[in-house]
């Protein structure tokens, strides 16, 4: 017998969903005053689109339409990944002062805490679903981007290192291609440590380049952590061309 969501059920969820969305906006909007008159009203409005690009995609894909303390945690990162856009599109058009890029290495400092924790808390209060895994998931790959794009706008490393943040971006194109890469594939541990790997590295890039300027190091760092990178999507797109053959 096929049960019936209420309607009243129903609409408290829609509104959970709806009230943190609205609760996310005003920090926002706090956010990019503060970010606007002490940095740049560039970054300010670049965050607050990219916020509400994130707000309606959350709100299209959120099939529960309620967003579970897990989730919220990620929203979390999620804010803080707007505000990293925002200054990453600051640097690549006018540049960014020691200011701008301290910004950046605390609010990336935060984002990359808070996604060791978001996954605890989902299996600790069984909140586990596939929209919380998507959600981590997109969002580690929103850091990477936005990161990878600050650190070649900044001169700390060449343009290549826009690799690292496009990995995801171009395996998802390839898969489009390739129905293969669309199937399942198992959680491996070696996969996240590989991942933390680049957000350290560019966060270290970055501290780098605001202490020393330009220089070889921070270079080393993320050649090493890109060849991971590779390694470890090779390893899924070999598993995943050999399930299909």
């Amino acid at each position: 017998m096929k049960t019936l969501v209420s309607p009243q059920l129903w609409t408290s969820r829609r509104s959970s969903t709806e009230y943190w969305l609205v609760a996310a906006s005003g920090l926002v909007l706090l956010g990019a005053a503060l970010v606007g008159w002490r940095l740049s009203w560039l970054s300010a409005s670049t965050a607050t689109f990219c916020f509400l690009l994130l707000a309606a995609l959350v709100a299209r894909y959120s099939r529960s339409r309620s967003l579970r303390i897990a989730d919220l945690v990620t929203l979390t990162r999620g804010l803080g990944v707007c505000f990293l856009a925002g200054l990453a599109l600051q640097a690549l058009a006018e540049g960014l002062t020691s200011t701008g890029v301290l910004t950046m290495i605390i609010v990336s400092a935060l984002c990359l805490t808070l996604d060791g924790l978001d996954g605890k808390v989902a299996r600790a209060r069984g909140e586990a679903t596939a929209f919380g895994a998507r959600f981590d998931l997109e969002t580690d790959a929103a850091m990477l981007a936005v990161l990878s794009l600050a650190v070649a706008a900044l001169g700390i490393a060449g343009w290549w290192v826009l690799a690292i943040g496009a990995m995801r971006y171009g395996y998802v194109a390839i898969s489009l291609v390739l129905p293969a890469l669309r199937t399942q594939l198992p959680s491996r541990y070696s996969a996240k440590v590989v991942a933390v790997i680049q957000a350290v590295a560019l966060i270290a890039a970055l501290i780098f380049g605001l202490t020393h300027g330009q220089h070889w190091v921070p270079t080393i760092f993320l050649v090493v952590s890109l060849g991971l990178l590779c390694w470890s999507f090779s390893c899924d797109i070999i598993l995943q061309l050999r399930r299909s053959l």
